[in-house]
């Protein structure tokens, strides 16, 4: 099933669900290309706040909340259970925090960039948006916002880093498909 838990799994989770790929002798998660997807920040709350605010979800969050009050919540995507900031790069790190996949394709960037790694992997398959907020807009206070960026500092680090990170993982795909 579609569970948010499924479709957000960090890649060293999605490896021990599948645990018969890498039974082969000599096969380990680095054999093959991994990526992902990673929003800006601020984008990726807002898009949880108008997803849950403006679809039908198990946890919808009540009609009159405001993106100020979703934040002063501390809701479970703001903050783990042990009350540190949830973050996108525990999608693409490992343990240690190393890089554990070699392209995060930004999110606004998404139809172009899978786009070229099919081309290079020789399929076409179509990009479909499904699972699309129905509300398209908030309002994010700049108070808000700088509190925000400052709470996801870790993963604004590592966006501001794709290019270089993209760079070297579609050199590696190129070499991959030679």
């Amino acid at each position: 099933a579609d569970t948010p838990q499924r479709k957000h799994a960090a890649i060293h989770e999605v490896v021990g669900e599948y645990p018969a790929i890498f039974e082969e002798a000599g096969r380990v998660p680095q054999d093959f290309f991994r990526f992902g997807v990673m929003r800006e920040p601020l984008d990726w709350l807002g898009s949880w706040f108008r997803y849950r605010k403006g679809n039908t979800v198990a946890s919808p969050l009540p009609a009159d909340m405001d993106f100020a009050a979703f934040w002063a919540q501390g809701d479970w995507n703001i903050r783990n259970g042990r009350g540190k900031a949830y973050l996108q790069r525990r999608l693409f790190c490992d343990a240690q925090d190393a890089l554990d996949i070699d392209v995060i394709i930004p999110y606004e960037r998404l139809s172009a960039v899978f786009g070229e790694i099919c081309d290079h992997l020789g399929i076409a398959v179509p990009l479909q948006r499904v699972n699309v907020s129905k509300l398209s807009e908030f309002a994010l206070p700049e108070a808000v916002a700088a509190e925000g960026r400052a709470h996801l500092a870790p993963d604004y680090a590592l966006y501001n880093q794709l290019d270089e990170i993209n760079a070297k993982g579609m050199a590696k795909l190129a070499e991959m498909t030679r």
